[in-house]
């Protein structure tokens, strides 16, 4: 036998979740919309994947293990994504969120991880769109419109600033409202 046949992993015992077409029909749902037959295949599956990651050929667990699991799923994690479901133990089994054996306990932590995480990536999301959601919207008047119209002929620096002083905000302001396409030359300039 060559080196290199022996660090082989035999194709056997590559477990493609996303092939799988009860993965495919609810990744995107929350655990709570899935029926608990179907989330019952997609954690064997998931718990499958996560034993060869850890060294064994498949989840040999009795069955009231994978029904543990899937009470305190339901009941804790029921509004969590399939897909975060399967990322926690997968990560789980490769040590994102240190040792432990596949066992409800650990798989429990491991949930709670990527809750949390989910959470604070959440928050994190909701910050952002409000940090760049302005609190009001200036295109929405003319006036803004008009305000808006100047610091874009100041930017593209065809004129002093003296020049875009002399321009009455107040007219520009009308002539934008009545859906004119104002120029600077309307102005003079």
């Amino acid at each position: 036998m060559e080196d290199n046949e022996l660090y082989q992993v035999k194709k056997s015992h590559i477990t493609k979740i996303e092939d799988n077409s009860t993965y495919q029909a609810y990744s995107n749902n929350q655990v709570r919309d899935v029926p608990i037959e179907e989330m019952g295949i997609l954690l064997k599956l998931f718990l499958d994947k996560a034993a060869v990651n850890m060294g064994k050929e498949s989840y040999d667990k009795p069955e009231s293990t994978k029904e543990s699991i899937l009470e305190f799923l339901y009941r804790d994690f029921g509004t969590l994504q399939v897909v975060y479901i399967g990322s926690a133990i997968i990560r789980g089994s490769l040590g994102k969120y240190g040792a432990g054996r596949l066992v409800p306990s650990t798989v429990y932590r491991w949930f709670n991880e990527v809750s949390l995480e989910y959470e604070r990536n959440r928050r994190h999301e909701k910050l952002a769109r409000r940090e760049y959601d302005s609190p009001f919207d200036l295109n929405k008047y003319p006036l803004g419109s008009a305000i808006i119209k100047i610091w874009e002929w100041r930017d593209s620096k065809r004129f002093t600033d003296e020049e875009l002083d002399k321009i009455p905000l107040k007219i520009l302001a009308e002539k934008i409202g009545k859906g004119i396409n104002v120029t600077p030359e309307m102005f003079g300039l």
